[in-house]
């Protein structure tokens, strides 16, 4: 790429960024309007107050089970798996990501001989110091 088409995707990137900030206010806004016209129907106001009488019966019964050594047990072993899957997770998409800068290939076949498609994504991060 060349130093102005550089210049146009950065400068395509800032009216993006600039669209995003506005979208996301009048998405809040809207939100908030919905919020309100929901909060004014009887209907909803009275299964809401029945869900979170609902909710509260869960979560105790939520606490009840957290003392049950069989449900710790378990769920410490969920939660391990979940750690062990989000790292393998990490490491697969470094893995795809130099894949695809090295091959340009958009699809990958797998040890079963299937071919599965392979997305690359990226996003804005938080703003730096």
């Amino acid at each position: 790429m060349d130093e102005q088409e550089d210049q146009t995707t950065l400068q395509a990137v800032h009216r993006l960024m600039i669209e995003m900030v506005e979208t996301r206010q009048k998405m809040k806004t809207v939100k908030d309007q919905l919020k309100d016209v929901m909060e004014q129907n009887d209907e909803y106001r009275a299964i809401a107050e029945e869900l979170k009488g609902v909710a509260e019966k869960r979560a105790k019964a939520k606490k009840l089970l957290e003392s049950d050594k069989d449900y710790q047990l378990v769920n410490s072993e969920l939660e391990e798996l979940k750690f062990k899957y989000k790292d393998l997770m990490e490491i697969m998409s470094h893995h795809l990501v130099t894949y695809f800068s090295e091959t340009q290939a958009t699809e990958i076949a797998t040890p079963d001989g299937d071919s599965m498609q392979v997305v690359v994504s990226a996003k804005l991060g938080k703003p730096t110091a």
